[in-house]
């Protein structure tokens, strides 16, 4: 059974702090369990305020906009877990940038959403359905009033940014070898591994998803690109220089559904250097398994990546 819901409300003492965190991890969970029913049911509220949707985007219109709703679905639910309307609004964010780079109607995602909020309204609980609309009208009121930043890249701030760029040159031309030239070369400088890391390859790839996010690329320069880095990381591997065992162990692991492991993999190798003893799970890892896992080998620290943007 849910309990009430204590937005708004001032607790007082671990307690009820506790009980906020519970109430939004059960409110997570009812989420998650009935995302599919209120994503179908988001879309035919959307097609019918919207009819438009239907002859804007095709035959697979309503797959196209149940998946993306299921991922909004995901998304909410992990903010309301958290309890971070911040975090849901600036994915929507990124979404909506993403939509308008590729030519997509960004007041259809507006209208995605409205009908998602008369939804969860609808068909959840009280005490869930105001927990995640709190997200959705914030999600709403400041996607409606941002200014539009695609044109600008952010800022990298790095002492090796001309070799970033250099890097980035090489992975987006698809030349892997001058790529490994590029590393090498850093290697030789005298460059140490977390800084190649930190300062090179984590930043050459935050620029090549800004650049797929704003339709620069296609997804097959961004795939290209993003091998090309984990065949660099492999030979790196080659020439690590770990620090003594430390006693300490962690796992690291992508949440099911989260393809994406080259961040984590940068994160564990750095904790393997330091001395940790590594057990490495990878992407899209269901979530029993690591449960499981854990029940058999007990780590000092959990790492793990969660889908989203």
């Amino acid at each position: 059974m849910i309990e009430p819901n204590r937005i708004g409300s001032a607790p007082r003492g671990k307690q009820a702090e506790n009980n906020m965190n519970a109430d939004a991890q059960q409110a997570s969970f009812v989420l998650d369990s009935v995302a599919k029913a209120v994503a179908n049911w988001t879309v035919e509220h959307h097609a019918e305020t919207r009819p438009q949707l239907i002859q804007h985007y095709g035959p697979s219109w309503r797959a196209d906009w149940v998946n993306h709703t299921l991922a909004q679905l995901g998304l909410l639910a992990q903010a309301t877990a958290v309890q971070s309307a911040e975090l849901f609004a600036h994915s929507v964010h990124w979404t909506h940038q993403s939509f308008t780079a590729r030519g997509i109607d960004g007041d259809d995602l507006l209208h995605n959403l409205s009908s998602l909020r008369h939804v969860l309204a609808k068909e959840l609980p009280p005490p869930v359905a105001e927990r995640a609309a709190t997200l959705v009208d914030r999600a709403l009121e400041q996607l409606s009033s941002a200014h539009d930043e695609s044109d600008s890249h952010p800022s990298v701030a790095s002492p090796h940014l001309d070799r970033m760029l250099q890097y980035l040159e090489a992975i987006l031309e698809a030349d892997r070898n001058g790529a490994e030239r590029i590393i090498r070369a850093a290697l030789d400088d005298g460059i140490g591994i977390p800084a190649i890391y930190e300062q090179v390859l984590a930043p050459a790839q935050a620029r090549l998803g800004e650049m797929w996010h704003r339709g620069e690329i296609t997804v097959a320069d961004e795939h290209l690109g993003s091998a090309t880095t984990q065949t660099v990381m492999s030979q790196l591997r080659l020439s690590f220089q770990r620090k003594a065992p430390n006693g300490r162990s962690v796992v690291g692991t992508a949440t099911a559904g989260d393809l994406h492991e080259i961040g984590l993999r940068m994160v564990t190798d750095l904790f393997e250097l330091d001395g940790w003893d590594v057990v490495y799970l990878g992407a899209n890892t269901p979530t029993n398994d690591v449960i499981e896992l854990l029940s058999r080998r007990t780590p000092n620290l959990l790492r793990f990546q969660s889908a989203q943007r």
